[in-house]
Protein backbone atom coordinates (compact mmCIF):
# COMPACT_ATOMS: atom_id res chain seq x y z
CA UNK A 1 0.00 0.00 0.00
CA UNK A 2 1.66 3.23 -0.82
CA UNK A 3 0.84 6.54 1.24
CA UNK A 4 0.67 10.48 -0.62
CA UNK A 5 2.61 13.01 0.94
CA UNK A 6 0.74 16.51 1.91
CA UNK A 7 3.36 18.09 -0.86
CA UNK A 8 2.93 15.44 -3.71
CA UNK A 9 -1.12 16.26 -2.97
CA UNK A 10 -0.56 19.86 -2.96
CA UNK A 11 1.48 19.86 -6.49
CA UNK A 12 -1.28 17.14 -8.01
CA UNK A 13 -3.85 19.87 -6.61
CA UNK A 14 -1.73 23.29 -8.41
CA UNK A 15 -1.53 20.74 -11.90
CA UNK A 16 -5.22 20.73 -11.57
CA UNK A 17 -6.18 23.93 -10.83
CA UNK A 18 -3.81 25.24 -13.61
CA UNK A 19 -5.56 22.22 -16.06
CA UNK A 20 -8.69 23.94 -15.52
CA UNK A 21 -7.55 28.05 -16.33
CA UNK A 22 -6.28 26.55 -19.67
CA UNK A 23 -7.47 28.93 -22.83
CA UNK A 24 -8.26 26.50 -25.22
CA UNK A 25 -9.40 28.44 -27.28
CA UNK A 26 -6.24 30.60 -27.64
CA UNK A 27 -3.94 27.72 -27.34
CA UNK A 28 -5.87 26.47 -30.49
CA UNK A 29 -5.68 29.89 -32.29
CA UNK A 30 -1.90 29.72 -31.78
CA UNK A 31 -1.41 26.19 -33.50
CA UNK A 32 -3.76 27.55 -36.25
CA UNK A 33 -1.23 29.83 -36.87
CA UNK A 34 1.61 27.54 -36.50
CA UNK A 35 -0.07 25.84 -38.81
CA UNK A 36 -0.87 28.83 -41.28
CA UNK A 37 2.82 29.57 -40.93
CA UNK A 38 4.18 25.95 -42.13
CA UNK A 39 1.92 25.44 -44.70
CA UNK A 40 3.76 28.41 -46.94
CA UNK A 41 7.00 26.41 -47.31
CA UNK A 42 4.96 22.71 -47.20
CA UNK A 43 2.66 24.02 -50.36
CA UNK A 44 6.13 23.76 -52.32
CA UNK A 45 6.01 20.32 -52.05
CA UNK A 46 2.52 19.71 -54.17
CA UNK A 47 2.99 22.35 -56.72
CA UNK A 48 6.43 21.20 -57.88
CA UNK A 49 4.83 18.80 -59.67
CA UNK A 50 2.73 20.83 -61.42
CA UNK A 51 5.88 22.82 -62.39
CA UNK A 52 7.21 19.54 -63.36
CA UNK A 53 5.00 18.53 -65.85
CA UNK A 54 3.84 22.26 -66.89
CA UNK A 55 0.40 21.36 -65.88
CA UNK A 56 -0.80 24.58 -64.05
CA UNK A 57 -2.98 26.45 -66.78
CA UNK A 58 -1.89 29.96 -65.89
CA UNK A 59 -1.37 31.46 -68.72
CA UNK A 60 1.09 33.78 -67.11
CA UNK A 61 3.37 30.92 -67.25
CA UNK A 62 4.07 31.19 -70.97
CA UNK A 63 5.62 33.03 -73.58
CA UNK A 64 5.78 33.33 -77.18
CA UNK A 65 7.96 33.82 -79.60
CA UNK A 66 7.90 34.53 -83.69
CA UNK A 67 10.80 32.56 -85.87
CA UNK A 68 11.39 32.07 -89.17
CA UNK A 69 11.75 28.75 -90.46
CA UNK A 70 12.75 27.66 -94.05
CA UNK A 71 9.94 25.45 -95.81
CA UNK A 72 11.13 22.83 -98.12
CA UNK A 73 7.78 21.48 -99.48
CA UNK A 74 7.03 25.26 -100.17
CA UNK A 75 10.55 26.39 -100.58
CA UNK A 76 9.86 29.97 -98.89
CA UNK A 77 10.19 30.63 -95.55
CA UNK A 78 7.53 30.77 -93.37
CA UNK A 79 7.07 32.53 -89.34
CA UNK A 80 6.62 29.59 -86.37
CA UNK A 81 5.49 30.66 -83.16
CA UNK A 82 7.41 28.61 -80.55
CA UNK A 83 5.99 28.42 -76.81
CA UNK A 84 8.68 28.44 -73.91
CA UNK A 85 7.72 28.19 -70.33
CA UNK A 86 9.04 30.75 -67.87
CA UNK A 87 10.64 27.80 -65.58
CA UNK A 88 14.09 27.15 -64.05
CA UNK A 89 15.61 23.75 -64.52
CA UNK A 90 14.26 20.35 -62.98
CA UNK A 91 17.55 20.04 -60.50
CA UNK A 92 17.21 23.61 -59.62
CA UNK A 93 13.41 22.78 -58.56
CA UNK A 94 14.70 19.72 -56.50
CA UNK A 95 17.09 21.64 -54.32
CA UNK A 96 15.03 24.74 -53.77
CA UNK A 97 13.42 21.94 -51.17
CA UNK A 98 16.66 21.63 -49.71
CA UNK A 99 17.75 25.35 -48.32
CA UNK A 100 14.35 25.55 -46.28
CA UNK A 101 15.27 24.29 -43.56
CA UNK A 102 18.99 26.31 -43.38
CA UNK A 103 17.07 29.42 -42.58
CA UNK A 104 15.24 27.57 -39.65
CA UNK A 105 18.72 26.88 -38.17
CA UNK A 106 20.21 29.82 -38.79
CA UNK A 107 17.17 31.48 -37.74
CA UNK A 108 16.57 29.78 -34.02
CA UNK A 109 18.92 32.13 -31.88
CA UNK A 110 17.28 35.70 -33.37
CA UNK A 111 14.02 34.20 -32.74
CA UNK A 112 14.59 32.93 -29.27
CA UNK A 113 16.15 36.60 -28.57
CA UNK A 114 12.93 38.62 -30.43
CA UNK A 115 10.60 36.76 -28.07
CA UNK A 116 12.68 37.76 -24.91
CA UNK A 117 12.73 40.98 -25.87
CA UNK A 118 9.43 41.41 -28.00
CA UNK A 119 6.94 39.23 -26.12
CA UNK A 120 4.91 36.37 -27.79
CA UNK A 121 2.57 38.43 -29.71
CA UNK A 122 4.61 40.73 -31.40
CA UNK A 123 7.49 38.06 -32.72
CA UNK A 124 4.73 36.17 -33.56
CA UNK A 125 3.20 38.57 -35.86
CA UNK A 126 6.88 39.49 -36.69
CA UNK A 127 7.38 35.75 -38.16
CA UNK A 128 3.87 35.74 -39.93
CA UNK A 129 5.02 38.85 -42.21
CA UNK A 130 8.43 36.77 -42.93
CA UNK A 131 6.19 33.77 -43.79
CA UNK A 132 3.80 36.07 -45.94
CA UNK A 133 6.07 38.36 -47.95
CA UNK A 134 8.30 35.40 -49.77
CA UNK A 135 5.30 33.38 -50.63
CA UNK A 136 3.48 36.35 -52.14
CA UNK A 137 6.61 37.02 -54.68
CA UNK A 138 7.35 33.09 -55.22
CA UNK A 139 5.58 32.19 -58.57
CA UNK A 140 6.77 35.77 -59.72
CA UNK A 141 10.49 34.85 -59.21
CA UNK A 142 9.87 31.39 -60.31
CA UNK A 143 8.64 32.99 -63.40
CA UNK A 144 11.80 34.59 -64.45
CA UNK A 145 14.05 31.91 -63.72
CA UNK A 146 16.00 33.96 -61.10
CA UNK A 147 17.19 31.19 -59.13
CA UNK A 148 19.42 33.13 -56.51
CA UNK A 149 16.67 34.95 -55.46
CA UNK A 150 14.24 31.73 -55.06
CA UNK A 151 16.48 30.08 -52.71
CA UNK A 152 16.64 33.55 -50.92
CA UNK A 153 12.70 33.57 -50.50
CA UNK A 154 12.84 29.84 -49.34
CA UNK A 155 15.04 30.43 -46.71
CA UNK A 156 13.31 33.19 -45.64
CA UNK A 157 10.15 30.68 -45.60
CA UNK A 158 12.31 28.65 -43.21
CA UNK A 159 13.25 31.78 -41.12
CA UNK A 160 9.36 31.51 -40.42
CA UNK A 161 9.06 28.29 -38.91
CA UNK A 162 11.42 29.30 -36.51
CA UNK A 163 8.31 30.66 -34.89
CA UNK A 164 7.62 27.57 -33.10
CA UNK A 165 10.00 28.95 -30.70
CA UNK A 166 8.02 31.41 -29.68
CA UNK A 167 4.79 29.05 -30.11
CA UNK A 168 5.75 26.42 -27.53
CA UNK A 169 7.23 29.11 -25.24
CA UNK A 170 3.92 30.32 -24.89
CA UNK A 171 2.22 26.48 -24.32
CA UNK A 172 4.49 26.31 -21.41
CA UNK A 173 3.22 29.30 -19.50
CA UNK A 174 -0.53 27.15 -19.52
CA UNK A 175 0.24 23.70 -19.79
CA UNK A 176 1.80 21.34 -16.94
CA UNK A 177 4.93 20.06 -19.16
CA UNK A 178 5.36 17.15 -17.37
CA UNK A 179 2.67 15.64 -19.09
CA UNK A 180 3.55 12.65 -21.20
CA UNK A 181 1.49 14.25 -24.14
CA UNK A 182 3.13 17.67 -24.63
CA UNK A 183 5.48 16.47 -27.20
CA UNK A 184 2.73 15.21 -29.22
CA UNK A 185 1.15 18.30 -28.82
CA UNK A 186 3.62 20.62 -29.62
CA UNK A 187 4.75 18.49 -32.70
CA UNK A 188 1.20 18.48 -34.16
CA UNK A 189 1.13 21.51 -36.44
CA UNK A 190 3.43 19.63 -38.13
CA UNK A 191 1.22 16.54 -38.80
CA UNK A 192 -2.12 18.79 -39.33
CA UNK A 193 -0.83 20.96 -42.16
CA UNK A 194 0.49 17.98 -44.20
CA UNK A 195 -3.10 16.34 -44.06
CA UNK A 196 -5.19 19.23 -45.02
CA UNK A 197 -2.63 21.31 -47.38
CA UNK A 198 -1.77 18.84 -49.98
CA UNK A 199 -5.08 17.76 -51.08
CA UNK A 200 -6.22 21.83 -51.19
CA UNK A 201 -2.70 22.93 -52.82
CA UNK A 202 -3.67 20.20 -55.69
CA UNK A 203 -6.90 21.16 -56.86
CA UNK A 204 -6.43 24.59 -57.39
CA UNK A 205 -2.80 24.05 -59.20
CA UNK A 206 -5.17 21.86 -61.41
CA UNK A 207 -7.55 24.33 -61.81
CA UNK A 208 -7.67 27.10 -64.18
CA UNK A 209 -6.27 29.58 -61.44
CA UNK A 210 -2.82 27.42 -61.73
CA UNK A 211 -0.48 26.45 -59.43
CA UNK A 212 0.21 30.49 -58.51
CA UNK A 213 -3.12 30.61 -56.71
CA UNK A 214 -1.99 27.57 -54.12
CA UNK A 215 1.02 30.18 -53.22
CA UNK A 216 -1.37 33.57 -52.84
CA UNK A 217 -4.01 31.29 -51.21
CA UNK A 218 -1.55 30.38 -48.40
CA UNK A 219 -0.83 34.28 -48.19
CA UNK A 220 -4.19 34.75 -47.94
CA UNK A 221 -4.55 32.00 -45.18
CA UNK A 222 -1.78 33.33 -42.68
CA UNK A 223 -3.60 36.83 -43.24
CA UNK A 224 -6.96 36.20 -42.19
CA UNK A 225 -5.56 33.63 -38.93
CA UNK A 226 -3.49 36.35 -37.58
CA UNK A 227 -5.97 39.11 -37.99
CA UNK A 228 -7.71 36.98 -35.50
CA UNK A 229 -4.94 35.90 -33.68
CA UNK A 230 -3.95 39.87 -33.02
CA UNK A 231 -7.68 41.16 -31.65
CA UNK A 232 -8.24 37.99 -29.81
CA UNK A 233 -8.65 38.25 -26.26
CA UNK A 234 -8.66 35.75 -23.41
CA UNK A 235 -9.73 37.14 -19.92
CA UNK A 236 -10.18 39.87 -17.61
CA UNK A 237 -6.84 41.01 -17.32
CA UNK A 238 -6.99 41.47 -20.82
CA UNK A 239 -10.03 43.71 -20.79
CA UNK A 240 -8.94 45.87 -17.61
CA UNK A 241 -5.79 46.52 -19.03
CA UNK A 242 -7.61 47.42 -22.47
CA UNK A 243 -9.53 49.98 -20.53
CA UNK A 244 -6.39 51.50 -18.60
CA UNK A 245 -3.80 51.88 -21.27
CA UNK A 246 -5.71 51.31 -24.32
CA UNK A 247 -6.82 48.74 -26.52
CA UNK A 248 -3.70 48.30 -28.79
CA UNK A 249 -1.65 48.99 -26.12
CA UNK A 250 -2.67 46.39 -24.89
CA UNK A 251 -2.66 43.68 -26.98
CA UNK A 252 1.37 44.19 -27.08
CA UNK A 253 2.01 44.86 -23.94
CA UNK A 254 -0.20 42.81 -22.26
CA UNK A 255 1.49 39.55 -24.23
CA UNK A 256 5.47 40.61 -22.99
CA UNK A 257 4.42 40.37 -19.33
CA UNK A 258 2.60 36.95 -19.91
CA UNK A 259 5.13 35.74 -21.96
CA UNK A 260 7.78 33.44 -20.42
CA UNK A 261 11.11 34.59 -20.66
CA UNK A 262 14.44 32.23 -20.62
CA UNK A 263 15.88 33.35 -16.97
CA UNK A 264 16.44 29.90 -15.97
CA UNK A 265 20.56 29.41 -15.38
CA UNK A 266 20.90 26.63 -17.95
CA UNK A 267 23.67 24.19 -17.12
CA UNK A 268 24.67 24.36 -21.16
CA UNK A 269 27.64 22.30 -20.30
CA UNK A 270 26.61 19.81 -18.16
CA UNK A 271 23.85 19.47 -20.74
CA UNK A 272 26.25 19.00 -23.74
CA UNK A 273 28.84 16.96 -21.85
CA UNK A 274 25.62 14.00 -21.26
CA UNK A 275 26.44 11.27 -23.52
CA UNK A 276 23.05 9.96 -23.54
CA UNK A 277 21.48 13.42 -24.37
CA UNK A 278 23.29 12.89 -27.28
CA UNK A 279 22.17 9.69 -27.93
CA UNK A 280 18.37 11.34 -27.93
CA UNK A 281 19.22 13.99 -30.36
CA UNK A 282 20.82 11.29 -32.70
CA UNK A 283 17.59 9.01 -32.58
CA UNK A 284 15.90 13.08 -33.09
CA UNK A 285 18.20 13.19 -36.07
CA UNK A 286 17.38 9.50 -37.66
CA UNK A 287 13.40 10.08 -37.06
CA UNK A 288 13.68 13.82 -38.91
CA UNK A 289 15.37 12.56 -41.76
CA UNK A 290 12.61 9.67 -41.82
CA UNK A 291 9.53 11.27 -41.65
CA UNK A 292 10.85 14.70 -43.78
CA UNK A 293 11.64 11.57 -46.95
CA UNK A 294 7.49 10.69 -46.51
CA UNK A 295 6.61 14.72 -46.15
CA UNK A 296 8.45 16.07 -48.76
CA UNK A 297 9.17 13.84 -50.89
CA UNK A 298 5.91 11.96 -50.60
CA UNK A 299 3.86 13.52 -53.73
CA UNK A 300 7.16 13.67 -56.10
CA UNK A 301 7.49 9.89 -55.43
CA UNK A 302 3.99 8.82 -55.93
CA UNK A 303 3.55 11.23 -59.12
CA UNK A 304 7.38 10.55 -60.75
CA UNK A 305 8.29 7.52 -59.81
CA UNK A 306 5.14 5.34 -58.76
CA UNK A 307 2.57 6.64 -61.58
CA UNK A 308 -0.15 8.32 -59.99
CA UNK A 309 -1.95 11.41 -61.03
CA UNK A 310 -1.19 14.55 -59.44
CA UNK A 311 -4.01 14.91 -57.33
CA UNK A 312 -4.02 11.29 -56.28
CA UNK A 313 -0.28 11.41 -55.23
CA UNK A 314 -1.90 14.57 -53.04
CA UNK A 315 -4.32 12.35 -51.74
CA UNK A 316 -2.29 9.45 -50.66
CA UNK A 317 0.56 11.83 -49.21
CA UNK A 318 -1.97 12.80 -46.30
CA UNK A 319 -1.58 9.20 -45.01
CA UNK A 320 1.96 9.57 -43.45
CA UNK A 321 0.69 12.46 -41.13
CA UNK A 322 -2.92 11.21 -40.23
CA UNK A 323 -1.20 7.58 -39.53
CA UNK A 324 1.43 9.68 -37.53
CA UNK A 325 -0.84 11.06 -35.04
CA UNK A 326 -3.13 8.04 -34.80
CA UNK A 327 0.04 5.70 -33.80
CA UNK A 328 1.60 8.44 -32.01
CA UNK A 329 -1.64 8.92 -29.21
CA UNK A 330 -1.82 5.11 -29.50
CA UNK A 331 1.13 4.50 -28.35
CA UNK A 332 1.06 7.05 -25.78
CA UNK A 333 -2.11 5.57 -24.46
CA UNK A 334 -0.52 1.92 -24.17
CA UNK A 335 2.49 3.35 -22.72
CA UNK A 336 0.62 4.73 -19.40
CA UNK A 337 -1.17 0.98 -19.21
CA UNK A 338 1.11 -1.05 -19.72
CA UNK A 339 3.00 -2.56 -16.61
CA UNK A 340 6.59 -2.66 -17.36
CA UNK A 341 9.23 -0.29 -16.26
CA UNK A 342 9.65 3.22 -17.72
CA UNK A 343 12.94 1.48 -19.87
CA UNK A 344 11.56 -1.16 -21.44
CA UNK A 345 8.46 0.77 -22.49
CA UNK A 346 10.57 3.19 -24.31
CA UNK A 347 13.05 0.83 -25.80
CA UNK A 348 9.68 -1.40 -27.15
CA UNK A 349 7.63 1.54 -28.67
CA UNK A 350 11.10 2.84 -30.24
CA UNK A 351 12.18 -0.40 -32.18
CA UNK A 352 7.80 -0.54 -33.66
CA UNK A 353 8.57 3.41 -34.58
CA UNK A 354 12.67 2.58 -36.61
CA UNK A 355 12.79 -1.27 -37.28
CA UNK A 356 9.28 -1.27 -38.97
CA UNK A 357 10.00 1.55 -41.09
CA UNK A 358 13.28 0.27 -41.85
CA UNK A 359 11.64 -2.93 -42.72
CA UNK A 360 9.28 -1.59 -45.02
CA UNK A 361 11.98 1.25 -46.39
CA UNK A 362 14.54 -1.69 -46.60
CA UNK A 363 12.20 -3.61 -48.96
CA UNK A 364 10.67 -0.78 -50.77
CA UNK A 365 14.47 -1.19 -52.67
CA UNK A 366 13.30 -4.84 -54.19
CA UNK A 367 9.99 -4.34 -55.90
CA UNK A 368 9.27 -2.89 -59.48
CA UNK A 369 6.69 0.07 -58.97
CA UNK A 370 5.68 -0.94 -62.70
CA UNK A 371 4.90 -4.08 -61.83
CA UNK A 372 3.87 -3.56 -58.52
CA UNK A 373 2.36 0.10 -58.32
CA UNK A 374 -0.44 -1.00 -55.59
CA UNK A 375 2.48 -3.10 -53.25
CA UNK A 376 5.00 -0.39 -53.53
CA UNK A 377 2.25 2.20 -53.01
CA UNK A 378 1.09 0.16 -49.77
CA UNK A 379 4.25 -0.43 -48.51
CA UNK A 380 5.32 3.03 -48.99
CA UNK A 381 2.34 4.15 -46.60
CA UNK A 382 3.20 1.20 -44.37
CA UNK A 383 6.47 2.32 -43.75
CA UNK A 384 5.46 5.92 -42.34
CA UNK A 385 3.07 4.67 -40.61
CA UNK A 386 4.06 3.73 -37.13
CA UNK A 387 7.36 6.62 -36.66
CA UNK A 388 4.74 8.15 -34.84
CA UNK A 389 5.14 5.79 -31.04
CA UNK A 390 8.14 7.21 -31.48
CA UNK A 391 6.80 10.12 -29.19
CA UNK A 392 6.87 7.50 -26.63
CA UNK A 393 10.37 6.56 -27.22
CA UNK A 394 13.21 8.62 -27.64
CA UNK A 395 10.97 11.99 -26.83
CA UNK A 396 9.47 10.50 -23.50
CA UNK A 397 13.01 9.56 -22.89
CA UNK A 398 14.03 13.49 -23.40
CA UNK A 399 11.04 14.42 -21.11
CA UNK A 400 12.33 12.21 -18.25
CA UNK A 401 16.09 12.63 -18.20
CA UNK A 402 15.47 16.70 -18.81
CA UNK A 403 13.05 17.30 -16.13
CA UNK A 404 12.17 20.98 -15.58
CA UNK A 405 14.78 21.32 -18.61
CA UNK A 406 12.22 20.00 -20.70
CA UNK A 407 11.73 23.15 -22.78
CA UNK A 408 15.24 23.70 -23.55
CA UNK A 409 15.76 20.04 -24.60
CA UNK A 410 12.81 20.32 -26.95
CA UNK A 411 14.33 23.66 -28.86
CA UNK A 412 17.15 21.75 -29.35
CA UNK A 413 15.16 18.78 -30.18
CA UNK A 414 13.45 21.51 -32.98
CA UNK A 415 16.80 22.75 -34.14
CA UNK A 416 17.97 18.88 -34.79
CA UNK A 417 14.98 18.12 -36.46
CA UNK A 418 15.46 20.87 -38.95
CA UNK A 419 18.71 19.83 -39.64
CA UNK A 420 17.54 16.23 -40.33
CA UNK A 421 14.87 18.11 -42.82
CA UNK A 422 18.31 19.77 -45.00
CA UNK A 423 19.99 16.53 -44.81
CA UNK A 424 17.17 14.33 -45.80
CA UNK A 425 16.39 16.64 -48.80
CA UNK A 426 19.95 16.89 -49.55
CA UNK A 427 20.59 13.02 -49.92
CA UNK A 428 17.17 12.97 -52.41
CA UNK A 429 18.63 15.49 -54.33
CA UNK A 430 22.27 13.90 -54.20
CA UNK A 431 20.65 10.09 -55.12
CA UNK A 432 17.67 10.08 -56.06
CA UNK A 433 16.50 11.04 -59.68
CA UNK A 434 12.85 11.62 -60.90
CA UNK A 435 11.70 8.48 -62.56
CA UNK A 436 15.03 6.54 -61.82
CA UNK A 437 13.43 3.89 -59.21
CA UNK A 438 16.89 2.35 -58.72
CA UNK A 439 18.02 5.40 -57.37
CA UNK A 440 15.18 6.11 -55.07
CA UNK A 441 15.83 2.32 -53.55
CA UNK A 442 19.11 3.40 -52.67
CA UNK A 443 17.55 6.32 -50.92
CA UNK A 444 15.46 3.90 -49.08
CA UNK A 445 18.08 1.77 -47.97
CA UNK A 446 20.29 4.55 -47.02
CA UNK A 447 17.33 5.60 -44.35
CA UNK A 448 16.65 2.20 -43.29
CA UNK A 449 20.02 1.33 -42.09
CA UNK A 450 20.07 4.74 -40.48
CA UNK A 451 17.22 3.84 -38.39
CA UNK A 452 18.17 0.51 -37.77
CA UNK A 453 21.40 1.76 -36.16
CA UNK A 454 20.06 4.41 -34.42
CA UNK A 455 17.22 2.59 -32.85
CA UNK A 456 20.26 -0.21 -32.12
CA UNK A 457 22.29 2.85 -30.00
CA UNK A 458 19.17 3.78 -28.60
CA UNK A 459 18.02 0.56 -26.91
CA UNK A 460 21.47 0.33 -25.44
CA UNK A 461 21.62 3.51 -23.74
CA UNK A 462 18.16 4.34 -23.31
CA UNK A 463 17.72 5.47 -19.77
CA UNK A 464 14.66 6.75 -17.31
CA UNK A 465 17.07 8.02 -14.87
CA UNK A 466 16.89 11.97 -14.21
CA UNK A 467 19.94 13.50 -14.93
CA UNK A 468 22.36 15.14 -12.88
CA UNK A 469 22.07 18.07 -14.06
CA UNK A 470 18.39 18.43 -13.99
CA UNK A 471 17.58 17.63 -10.35
CA UNK A 472 17.04 20.53 -7.78
CA UNK A 473 19.86 22.68 -6.04
CA UNK A 474 22.31 21.47 -9.02
CA UNK A 475 25.26 23.87 -10.02
CA UNK A 476 27.05 23.78 -12.83
CA UNK A 477 30.82 23.93 -11.95
CA UNK A 478 31.48 23.47 -15.64
CA UNK A 479 30.78 27.32 -15.97
CA UNK A 480 33.36 29.57 -14.38
CA UNK A 481 32.66 32.63 -11.98
CA UNK A 482 32.49 36.07 -13.40
CA UNK A 483 35.45 38.12 -12.11
CA UNK A 484 34.85 41.28 -10.19
CA UNK A 485 38.39 42.76 -11.32
CA UNK A 486 39.45 42.31 -15.09
CA UNK A 487 42.12 40.69 -16.57
CA UNK A 488 45.28 42.08 -17.00
CA UNK A 489 46.01 43.53 -20.66
CA UNK A 490 49.51 42.65 -20.14
CA UNK A 491 51.25 39.66 -18.74
CA UNK A 492 52.59 40.22 -14.87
Amino acid sequence: MTSVSPEDTTKSEEVVQNIKHIPFFFLFLCTLCMCSIYANPTIYQTTINFLHEFKNESASDFYEEIDNHYDAEKSQNVDVILKYVYYLSNPQKESLITVTPVGTVLAAAPIAFAYNNMGFRRSFVMVAFLSIIPALFYPSVVNAKTYLLAIILRIMQGVSLAGWIPYICKLSVFLPFDHITVPLLVFAYSHLTEIFVHPIVAHMANSSLGWHSAHYGGCIFVVLVFLLFVVIHFDEDFKDRAVTIGFCNAMFEYERTRSRTFDLRIPYLSIYQDFRIWVIFFTSFAYGCALQLFYQFGPTFFHKVVGHSEITSAYLTIFAPFLNLVTSTTSIYLYQKLANSERNKMRFFNSVAFVTCGIFLFLLGFFDPVKHQVIVTLMFILASSLLGCSFAGHLRMNQLRSGHLHLFLLVNIFIVNSSAMFFSSLLNVLIAKNTDYASWSTLFIVHAVFLIIANIIFFFFCSSERAHWAREGYEDTSIQPVRDEPLPQFPL
